[in-house]
């Protein structure tokens, strides 16, 4: 099989697979009653804690998502579930994002949401310059699939990532704003400072904090430094839960070594300890190569990468960051039977599978595939006959 003729089976089997996944996701939706699809799940997911804390903004009591028994009160008026497991720990800028969703009927409203953070996401590619095999293969991938399913907001925030590292020193003020509104996360951008100094991209953190502080100025006005207080107390007690009893926060798909230590029973602390440990090596590398390094779209894939192992909270849906990585794998490829691109296709399928069948136990697919994200992307720049692409531009990845 030719090249291109690869590449064309390769586009035309995951836009299939995204259509069959949606599709069968909204066909679901539309013929369930209520909200409540299995025993343990409903509807959107996540999106049932955004769609929550945004009724609260409009209700006038926005601060109270923040109080455990009421949110947990108001999800179960929706979905009567013995545990949903989820809590609200987001920025009070975040009930101004919401809220507007909540004015609509829940499942219109996870399906606009879906498309709003699908279609950031595929703006981001656009404006990173992929095209034609690569825009496809990555803008529809099993990634972006797995958090529509979710319901979670990571397609929008791997956008706002994506612009964020590529290339800010000379794109500073698109990667600084970038930055700036990625603190509604802010643990997914834990790596983004020591990257832009180690860069020399001084314009860039100044444009991100202005924009941080611009973006969040109005929660201040509304809300007060109590909010903000209460998002602390709340984060708080999220941070005693996952190191704890973890009764909200499993470690079952995360994408952490603390998820994956914990999966295998060692003690809280251990893990802990260990995913302190992984995040300082993983700081050290990404600052040394950020420093030393030329080609934007590789340092851009690592720090993607590491950002969902170094965060101390992260789940399988985080792994759309994973797409730069996987961009940047595929385009190093010689063609699709080297290592790089064989790597990147059989990620795919497992998740495909891992998705379909039990999970292995002990073992966290999320992790593996993460760890291995970022192993491979550093071997692949530290190739001594490596080619460092263009700052300019990324080529087709595929």
């Amino acid at each position: 099989m030719t090249q291109q003729a690869f590449l064309n089976m390769a586009v035309r089997l995951t836009l299939v697979y995204a259509a069959l996944f949606c599709g069968t996701l909204i066909v679901g939706a539309v013929i369930t009653p209520g909200l409540v699809a299995s025993e343990t799940g409903v509807i959107g997911g996540d999106f049932l804690a955004f769609y929550t804390a945004g009724d609260f903004a409009l209700n006038g009591n926005a601060l109270a998502a923040y109080d455990f028994a009421a949110f947990d009160a108001s999800l179960k008026e929706r979905a009567p579930l013995e545990a949903l497991g989820m809590m609200w720990q987001y920025p009070p800028t975040m009930f101004f994002i919401a809220a507007p969703f909540a004015l609509l009927p829940y499942k219109a409203s996870y399906l606009l949401w879906c498309a709003m953070g699908w279609g950031a996401l595929l703006w981001s590619l656009r404006a990173l310059q992929f095209r034609g095999h690569a825009f496809w293969l990555m803008g529809f991938s099993v990634l972006c699939v797995n958090v529509v399913d979710n319901g979670q907001i990571s397609l929008a925030t791997a956008a706002l990532l994506f612009l964020s590292v590529y290339d800010p020193k000379r794109r500073w003020l698109v990667a600084g704003a970038a930055a700036g509104l990625l603190t509604i996360k802010p643990q997914l951008g834990l790596l983004l400072p020591l990257a832009f100094m180690a860069a020399g991209a001084w314009r860039t953190i100044a444009i991100a904090a202005a924009t941080a502080m611009l973006f969040h100025m109005p929660s201040v006005l509304v809300f007060g430094f109590e909010g903000w207080g209460e998002f602390l107390e709340a984060a708080a007690r999220l941070n005693a839960d996952v190191v704890g009893p973890g009764l909200h926060t499993p470690p079952q798909g995360m994408t952490t070594l603390f998820g994956q230590l914990r999966a295998l029973g060692a003690p809280a602390a251990a893990a802990v300890a260990a995913q302190y440990g992984l995040a300082v090596a993983i700081m050290i590398v990404v600052g040394l190569v950020w420093r030393r390094s030329e080609d934007a779209l590789g340092k851009a894939a690592l720090l993607c990468a590491g950002a969902v192992l170094a965060s101390p909270y992260a789940y399988a849906y985080e792994m759309a960051a994973l797409i730069l990585p996987a961009a940047y794998l595929a385009r190093q490829a010689a063609d699709y039977r080297a290592p790089e691109a064989l790597w990147v296709m059989g990620g795919a399928i497992l998740m495909m599978v891992a998705a379909a069948l039990p999970p292995p136990p002990g073992l966290q697919i999320a992790f593996v595939i993460s760890a291995a994200a970022f192993v491979m992307t550093l071997l692949t720049m530290l190739r001594p006959a490596h080619d460092h692409p263009p700052a300019g531009a990324v080529r087709q990845a595929a």
